[in-house]
C-alpha cells in the first residue's frame, strides 16, 4: 500500500482542486479550515474519499472526528488504523464526541421538522 500520508496529501489536493482552492503546498501543521480553506462540506467529502481509498474509517470507533483540526491530525488518524500499536484517544473523549454528534444530528432533524411545519402553515 502507498504511504498513508501521501494518499492523504493527494486526496487533499484533489478535493481542493474540485473546489478551485489553490494550494501552494501542504504541511502537517496546516489547519484544514483556516490554512487549506476547506468548509465542513469539503471535509466531509475529503473523509468520504479517504475512506473509499484506504478502506478504513478511523472515526467509527478509534478517533473522535472532532479531534481532527490539521493535516497532521488527519494523517495520524489514518496511520493509527494501520498501526498495531495505535494509541487510541481515551474512551471518554470518544464517547463525548459521539454524544456531540448525536446532539447535532437530533438538532438538525428537529430543525428540519420545524421548517416543514412552518412551510405547511404558511
Amino acid at each position: 500500500m502507498e504511504d498513508v500520508t501521501q494518499i492523504v496529501y493527494e486526496t487533499i489536493r484533489k478535493v481542493a482542486d474540485e473546489k478551485d482552492i489553490k494550494l501552494n503546498g501542504i504541511q502537517n501543521s496546516y489547519n484544514l479550515i483556516r490554512d487549506v480553506g476547506f468548509k465542513s462540506i469539503d471535509l466531509a467529502r475529503l473523509i468520504a474519499v479517504l475512506e473509499l481509498k484506504l478502506k478504513v474509517d478511523p472515526f467509527s470507533k478509534l478517533i473522535p472526528i472532532t479531534s481532527i483540526q490539521t493535516v497532521g491530525d488527519l494523517c495520524n488518524a489514518y496511520i493509527a488504523c494501520f498501526s498495531k500499536t495505535a494509541e487510541v484517544i481515551s474512551l471518554s473523549d470518544f464517547n463525548q464526541s459521539e454524544k456531540r454528534g448525536e446532539m447535532r444530528l437530533n438538532s438538525s432533524i428537529n430543525k428540519r421538522g420545524d421548517l416543514r411545519r412552518m412551510a405547511r402553515m404558511g
